[in-house]
This record gives structure tokens, sequence and C-alpha cells, in this order.
């Protein structure tokens, strides 16, 4: 009778020890899972700061692609009518030459003045102006001088609240763990054992799955 009573207190004691730490475990992963929520979160407000960023670059991308191109459509206009007035010199009347001369001297200076005001490495080789290009190189450039890939952010953060969860999922395993634990003290016999295997294998099994959430693997 002695020596039951010795193994029963022996098992209590055993118990108690289980759920100490198994509570410990349960406190750790719900820190755990609790930074990994903050690190969403972080990544969601850097993934808006990334998106403003792109929103501004894109727009000032856009408005100065389109002042050069036109700045070009200018050049363009004003190279060609030079041009057109100098065809019809060459049969004009002797009243006619000072005209367009003057005219032709006027579309000269022009066409040269916008000539500096775009970059002509973006003219392609039949003439035309590549506003693509210059939006993907000011584009490039843009992103070398600040963070608009917002995409990355966002996927990032959906990927942490992803790992959160799965955390969540360990420590509602693990707090199963308790519960078998606190059984043994109203069950008897071989039940008692019984129950502290459920509860230890839940604790493992939620420790397990929130290791492997930690390490990346799952």
């Amino acid at each position: 009778m002695e020596a039951d009573s010795k193994q029963e207190s022996s098992l209590d004691t055993i118990v108690a020890i289980l759920i100490a730490v198994v509570v410990a475990i349960g406190a750790l992963i719900a820190w755990r899972a609790s930074l990994i929520d903050d690190s969403s979160g972080d990544y969601d407000y850097a993934g808006l700061q990334a998106n403003v960023n792109a929103m501004q670059a894109r727009a000032l991308n856009y408005v100065n692609t389109y002042e050069s191109y036109g700045n070009y459509v200018n050049y363009w206009r004003n190279s060609k009518l030079g041009q057109l007035i100098g065809q019809e010199l060459e049969s004009a009347s002797e009243d006619q030459v000072q005209g367009l001369t003057e005219q032709m001297k006027v579309a000269d200076d022009l066409a040269d003045a916008n000539s500096t005001m775009f970059q002509v490495r973006y003219l392609n080789r039949d003439g035309t102006y590549s506003t693509q290009r210059q939006l993907g190189e000011m584009w490039a450039d843009a992103m070398k001088k600040s963070n608009i890939d917002y995409t990355t952010q966002y996927d990032q953060a959906d990927q942490d609240r992803a790992r959160s969860r799965r955390m969540l999922l360990a420590l509602m395993i693990v707090s199963i763990a308790p519960v078998f634990y606190s059984i043994t003290e109203s069950v008897e016999g071989g039940k008692k054992y019984l129950m502290i295997a459920l509860g230890s294998i839940a604790a493992v099994a939620g420790t397990v799955l929130a290791v492997l959430v930690e390490l990346g693997k799952i």
C-alpha cells in the first residue's frame, strides 16, 4: 500500500513537471507566433511605403518621358517644316525667296532648340521616339534610388501570416497536452498512463510542428 502511494506520488510529480514543461513550450510558441505576426505587419507597412514610392516614381516617369516626347515631336515637326520650305525655295520666285528663307530659318532654329530637350539615345533606327525604352530605363533608376518593389513586401507579409497561423496551430496542439495531464488526477490505474501518453503525444506533435515552422520547412 505504501509502495502504491509512493508510485502515485511520483507519478503526480512527473505529471506536474510535464505540465510545467508544456506550459513553457506553449509560451515560447505563442511568443514566436506573436513575433512572426508583428513581422507580417512590418512587411505590410513596408509594402505600403513601396507602393506609394512606386506610384510617385511611375507618375514622375510618365511626366518626364512624355515631356521629352513632346519636345521630340516639336523638333521633328519644325525639322520637317524646314525641309519642306527648303524644297519650295528651289522653285520659288524672287519675291518669295526672302519670306521663305526667313520661315525656314525660324523652323530650323526651333528644331535646334528642341533637339537639346530630349535624349537622342531613345530614338529608334527609323527616327521614331521610344517612350517605352525611356520609361523602362527610368523605372530601373527609380528602383536603385528607393524601394518600389511592393509585391515582394506583400508576398513576405502573406508568408509570415501563414507561418503565424501554422505556429498558432502548433500552440493549439500543445495546449491539448495539459488537458490530458490534468485528467490523470481523476482516473485510476492504467488510464493514468494512457492520459500521460496522449498528452505527451500532443506535446511532442505540437513542438515538432512549431520547430518545422520556425525552420521554414513547412
